[in-house]
């Protein structure tokens, strides 16, 4: 006889209460704290490889020689503390490149699969023509006996000896060093291509084990002319947001601290909606009183409050890189987490000796400067930006607020299955934005102001830190309720500022 279990039969609660889980989306806030470093001739590729991200010296160390300019400026923002976790450096070019056809890392494996072939060949298809006019050329690669490799350098030198006078070939070191071969045009700039390579008729095919196909990895980058240093920032920008990342900060090698590149990128800079750059100069001419074409007086003459420039005496040294570095590191979520750039000091740069008549004059021109004061102290001054009035931290603070409020009130709208247009929808709205505005006050960007008032007795009224009001949904026309756009919501903000100087005035009674 079998084994019976006997127990008592329940029905399911689902017949009475049905639960349905769903999660919301939620979009995330764009991170400001990223600081790229721009330089070039890097040995980086023109695609999305044209930025690399760091996070420790060591790893840069790996990739760049420790005299090189990309280390300087990695070891300048490393040696600061409070720092954000990662910073990247960038490659920019500012004259035309070659299209090219470029290979992935060999392995030993691919290297001794290779040496087997005697009778290598491959077909490439390019045009040198720069107009873009004109047929494109095939070119069979074959016979190619690899017999006789030991490395890569030796297969490229057989590819090289079968190339035709319009492409070229080379091993390129990667920083880190990761050796690919490039074949390359001879033409550079616009409308130069080289395609991926395809099989010939005979001969046996080596696209794909020499990882030049598409599917082996290989990369085909068409010849472009660049613009100028905006276009180029403006690629930078486009390979960081391929590798899921947004530039904020922004500095340059001491190799291209040139007035007519700096001023266009500060002009780039202004046009952002989120930027700030640090140009430095080592000109003595910002000195001079009368010397009106230095690039703190002609970034000054556009009153421009994404730039900040500085002068150091040592072509080898950042302090815009040290700054942002402490002034990016801020978590907005803490109290009281805000920073000010005065009077902060720069670990690793030594102070530029300076007359009160020399850096009258370097202020005068809108120049910050890492300088000794007093007896033994080692302060950053000022800390402003391009635009009299504003600081570094008042550009950084309210645009790491703008991003939060921008992400919270959307936030609503993906939250909820909808935000009605009532009183209801408004104070869903209004909720998110007075959020914002509390996290702001609590991090110290914002704080209640008091005013003279007369009309009461203490002599002065206090008015909140942020307030937001929107408008009356009476007032909103028909044509608005029809489009679903929704009544303004003003909003009225006060920052804490920071005293950067004080006056104190003692009298002596005897």
């Amino acid at each position: 006889m079998g084994t019976y279990v006997v127990s008592d039969q329940s029905l399911p609660r689902s017949l009475d209460v049905q639960i349905s889980l769903s999660r919301p989306q939620a979009e995330k806030r764009t991170n400001l704290t990223v600081l790229c470093c721009v330089a070039e001739n890097l040995g980086l590729l023109p695609d999305a490889r044209r930025v690399r991200f760091y996070s420790d010296l060591t790893a840069v160390g790996i990739d760049f020689a420790s005299n090189s300019e990309a280390y300087l400026m990695a070891e300048t923002f490393m040696s600061q503390e409070p720092r954000p976790p990662q910073m990247a450096i960038g490659q920019v070019w500012l004259t035309p490149l070659y299209a090219q056809l470029v290979g992935m890392p060999l392995s030993a494996a691919d290297i001794a699969a290779t040496k087997l072939i005697t009778d290598g060949s491959m077909d490439l298809t390019y045009n040198n023509n720069i107009m873009g006019s004109g047929s494109a050329t095939l070119v069979s690669l074959t016979g190619m006996n690899f017999s006789t490799i030991t490395n890569i350098s030796d297969i490229n030198t057989i590819i090289a000896a079968h190339l035709p006078g319009g492409l070229h070939s080379k091993v390129q070191t990667l920083p880190g060093g990761d050796q690919v071969i490039v074949i390359y045009t001879t033409a550079t700039g616009n409308n130069v291509v080289i395609s991926f390579p395809t099989a010939h008729s005979t001969g046996t095919y080596v696209g794909t084990l020499l990882n030049f196909s598409a599917v082996s990895g290989g990369t085909c980058l068409n010849g472009y002319t660049p613009t100028d240093i905006a276009g180029e920032l403006d690629n930078l920008k486009s390979a960081a947001n391929a590798n899921g990342e947004f530039f904020y900060g922004w500095a340059f090698a001491a190799s291209m601290r040139d007035v007519a590149i700096q001023t266009i990128a500060a002009q780039w800079a202004l046009a952002q909606v989120y930027a700030l750059m640090g140009l430095t100069t080592n000109d003595i001419t910002a000195y001079s009183p009368s010397y009106s074409t230095d690039i703190g007086k002609v970034v000054l003459n556009t009153g421009n409050k994404r730039v900040f420039t500085n002068y150091h005496n040592n072509v080898q040294r950042y302090p815009e890189i040290s700054i942002m570095a402490y002034m990016l590191s801020v978590n907005y979520q803490l109290e009281f987490s805000v920073v000010t750039a005065k009077f902060k000091q720069l670990p690793g740069i030594e102070t530029v000796p300076l007359t009160e008549t020399q850096w009258a004059t370097l202020k005068t021109k809108g120049y910050n400067c890492y300088t000794a004061t007093g007896n033994s102290a080692k302060v950053y001054r000022e800390g402003e930006t391009d635009n009299i009035g504003w600081f570094l931290d008042t550009v950084i603070n309210l645009d790491n607020f703008v991003e939060d409020l921008s992400t919270n009130v959307f936030n609503v709208f993906l939250r909820n299955k909808v935000v009605p247009y009532t009183r209801r929808g408004i104070a869903m709205l209004l909720d998110a934005c007075n959020e914002t505005g509390r996290q702001y006050i609590y991090n110290g960007t914002f704080a209640d102001r008091d005013v003279a008032d007369t009309t009461r007795k203490s002599g002065y009224r206090t008015i909140p830190g942020v307030t937001f009001t929107p408008t009356p949904l009476q007032n909103q026309s028909d044509a608005d309720r029809a489009s679903r756009i929704g009544p303004p919501i003003g909003g009225v903000v006060y920052e804490a500022g920071a005293i950067h100087s004080i006056a104190i005035n003692v009298e002596s009674l005897s």
